[in-house]
């Protein structure tokens, strides 16, 4: 029996949706007798909405990073918190548009020049009539009283890579005793400190009681080097940045072909 742990946003689900040839091959993976599960940066509710609507299920859940395990039937497997008060520090420092993973619910600033909060705002109206993710606005980080969350992502512009690329090394220089910072092109997602997409495969590995050779995984960017690096059999896409293909084994242009080359 295989594992395959494969990321969301624009490997698994794009702006367009899901590709049909993708649910078909995941169909076919688990009917022979395998495993499939998402691994993402995403919150539980950020992957459940969406994936509502379609004919498929998913065997294991990697959210927030690795912050989060869950069973195929949403029981914790794993989960590890930090301090609320570091994401208040953080943004004292550098206020980019913040959201925060807390509870069943992401949080986001009520702010008019929120251009995370206008983008996702535009997103959903695109989305009539579909499920969507659990969003709740603050008017500032004081008014969530929580004492520790699971995870919470900084959002820069489009073109800002190198911007977000400085600011989560400013974090896991600043606050690495207590969390991780990925990045995600433009995005910064933050879990706590020994939390990632590898470590959580090896988890999964463990709990469905694999041999590493069969733990196999598919991203797309920066924040999946972690689980292209604890994958045996490593995917990624010819549309991914060249310094994510180059610690992939594999590169093909969508997930149903990474599939057929596991199958066959």
């Amino acid at each position: 029996m295989k594992i395959l742990a494969s990321d969301f946003d624009n490997t698994l689900y794009f702006h367009t949706g899901f590709k049909a040839e993708d649910l078909q091959a995941i169909k076919t993976f688990q009917a022979a007798g395998h495993k499939f599960g998402v691994c993402t940066g995403r919150s539980y509710n950020g992957i459940v909405a969406p994936s509502t609507n379609i004919d498929i299920h998913y065997d294991f859940y990697i959210c927030l990073s690795g912050g989060l395990i869950l069973s195929e039937d949403g029981e914790v497997l794993f989960e590890k918190q930090f301090p609320y008060a570091i994401v208040k520090e953080i943004y004292a420092r550098y206020p980019v548009n913040v959201s925060v993973v807390y509870g069943n619910a992401m949080y986001l600033l009520n702010d008019k020049n929120n251009h995370f909060k206008q983008s996702i705002k535009a997103l959903y109206k695109k989305m009539k009539n579909q499920p969507k993710e659990n969003i709740r606005f603050i008017d500032q980080l004081d008014d969530l009283k929580a004492q520790q969350i699971p995870s919470f992502s900084f959002h820069y512009r489009r073109g800002e890579h190198d911007q977000a690329v400085n600011l989560a090394t400013y974090i896991n220089k600043t606050y690495g005793d207590y969390v991780n910072a990925y990045v995600n092109d433009i995005h910064i997602d933050v879990c706590a400190k020994g939390c990632s997409k590898g470590h959580a495969l090896k988890q999964i590995g463990d709990y469905y009681h694999i041999n590493k050779e069969d733990l196999c995984g598919i991203g797309d960017n920066f924040n999946d080097l972690p689980l292209l690096q604890a994958a045996y059999d490593s995917f990624t896409f010819d549309y991914a940045p060249s310094a994510v293909q180059k610690q992939a084994k594999h590169i093909v242009p969508q997930l149903s072909e990474a599939i057929d080359e596991l199958l066959f």
